[in-house]
């Protein structure tokens, strides 16, 4: 059963049922989700006779394994918590006779709750189809890549639980320049906390300071090597970024946002503005480091060729989604041939 997304933040804090699966393109979202839903069953202080680890080769390589660990008994009594990272199909085989056997139990929020956490999983997965599918005590829940005004305000309540008022274009900035992951995103606000002190209203050059160089600097480098033709930065750019377990639909996200941003300037170049005004007119503000950039890339687009471009991206990610073909390869097809636009005149 897949749960709705307004239902997915209350399920977490109380999971009332034994099998869940979290997945998506955001991994660290993911993690935090199962953290949450762990927690809740296990409290703050884990007893270690009520957690159980399996890895996702250990059961695939003994499918009794799973079994076993799920119908283990605490010695020191309450709800045990089995959880299974970095998990694919391969583990599949041995969740459906859990599933099986757990869609015909009664005890549902009473045996040991079993989390899954995995990658993206097309629709095609069979991991997928199997909690998908389940009407009973299995629900899965996907973890989609944040980003908009949903992106900001998940940032603003995190700086507010670090005590931190904002100034305004603070949310707006950060969700630009953060990227998509919301383990790195945690992470760069957990920085930017400390860098403004306690109780402090963070400011945009505290921001533009503090985030400069997050983790989002890896897409960050890839989308400007597209837009502006550098075929030798935008290999080594995807490179580094699938070396860094970049999801491949966040790095065409990054590069469509890049490319809406080069489209604006252009609208804005087109009424009369110089290339320089207008970038320096986007909101919320381009980074310093990357305004050179991104006026330099203006000298290779029209209108037309932004919305063939943005197209290709689009195309992609429904590619990436369905088709089931690789991910990366997809992804870098479609950037290598944003990046030709930009050097054909």
């Amino acid at each position: 059963m897949k749960l709705k997304t307004n239902e997915i933040e209350g399920f977490i804090r109380a999971p009332q049922t034994s099998c869940v699966l979290v997945y998506g393109p955001d991994v660290g979202l993911a993690a935090e989700r199962a953290q949450t839903m762990m927690t809740g069953v296990l409290g703050p202080n884990l007893d270690p006779f009520r957690l159980s680890e399996p890895t996702a080769q250990a059961i695939a390589s003994d499918p009794a394994l799973l079994m076993d660990e799920a119908a283990a008994i605490s010695l020191t009594g309450g709800r045990r918590v089995v959880r299974v990272q970095r998990a694919g199909d391969a583990v599949t085989a041995a969740f459906k006779p859990l599933l099986e056997s757990r869609g015909k139990s009664n005890q549902d929020g009473e045996e040991s709750l079993v989390i899954v956490e995995a990658g993206d999983l097309s629709p095609r997965s069979t991991l997928r189809k199997a909690f998908e599918s389940a009407k009973k005590n299995a629900i899965a829940i996907p973890c989609y890549v944040e980003d908009g005004y949903k992106l900001e305000a998940v940032i603003a309540e995190a700086l507010r639980d670090h005590g931190h008022g904002v100034d305004h274009g603070v949310t707006a900035f950060l969700a630009e320049s953060l990227g998509s992951d919301r383990a790195i995103t945690r992470r760069e606000l957990e920085k930017l906390s400390l860098y403004v002190g306690p109780n402090a209203v963070v400011t945009l050059t505290d921001a533009q300071d503090c985030i400069g160089d997050s983790g989002a600097q890896g897409m960050d480098d890839a989308a400007f090597a597209a837009v502006s033709g550098d075929f030798s930065k935008l290999d080594r750019a995807l490179a580094r970024s699938e070396i860094e377990g970049t999801a491949p639909v966040s790095i065409l996200r990054n590069l469509a946002k890049t490319l809406l941003r080069v489209q604006l300037a252009s609208g804005m170049r087109d009424q009369g503005a110089s290339p320089r005004n207008a970038v320096a007119g986007l909101r919320p503000p381009v980074f310093f480091k990357q305004r050179d950039q991104l006026v330099a890339a203006l000298s290779h687009w029209n209108t037309k060729k932004l919305s063939m471009a943005l197209g290709i991206v689009q195309a992609a990610e429904v590619a990436c989604k369905t088709t089931g073909f690789p991910a990366t390869a997809i992804t870098a097809r479609a950037a290598l041939r944003i990046a030709q636009a930009a050097r054909r005149r």
